[in-house]
């Protein structure tokens, strides 16, 4: 007779939800999602939101599940990823003082986008004389800094 007695504590992992951003335990390493109803959503919203201009800038490329990424900026270009505070001081890295204070009002009033689903009202973007920027907030305490450097690749607007 075989006595053997699972430890249920000892076989789960912490995992974050790709979709909510929900703390759950799961039973394997590859768990994504904290529910179905979660993968179902995400999977629905992936397919109906379409791209802007009909490019992906992503396209090609291989990216951890549940990344939600920029309409416009590719992955690649991901500088920073953090709270607020820590978007703004690299923000002020790169822009003058003055643009900052304007841009600031702007960073404030986004919106997250897994509560809005809509990147026009959680992203914002920043054009200088040197690189175009995004600033894209995930969820509340999660935010990206996409910084992309006007070449040949990318036009320089202001020429």
């Amino acid at each position: 007779m075989n006595k053997k007695k699972k430890n249920l504590d000892s076989n789960r992992i912490v995992k974050q939800c790709a979709f909510c951003n929900r703390t759950f335990y799961a039973k394997r390493n590859t768990a994504t999602y904290c529910s179905d109803s979660c993968k179902v959503k995400f999977s629905i919203r992936k397919r109906t939101t379409p791209q802007w201009y009909n490019h992906d800038p992503n396209e090609g490329k291989k990216l951890p599940p549940g990344t939600i990424t920029s309409w416009e900026m590719p992955e690649d270009k991901l500088v920073l990823r953090g709270n607020k505070a820590s978007i703004i001081a690299k923000l002020s890295e790169l822009v003058s003082e003055e643009q900052l204070l304007q841009e600031k009002e702007y960073i404030e009033k986004l919106k997250p986008y897994s509560e809005s689903s809509d990147w026009t009202v959680s992203a914002f973007q920043i054009l200088t004389e040197e690189n175009f920027m995004e600033v894209f907030r995930i969820f509340l305490d999660d935010n990206k800094l996409y910084v992309w450097p006007w070449g040949k690749d990318n036009e320089k607007p202001f020429c």
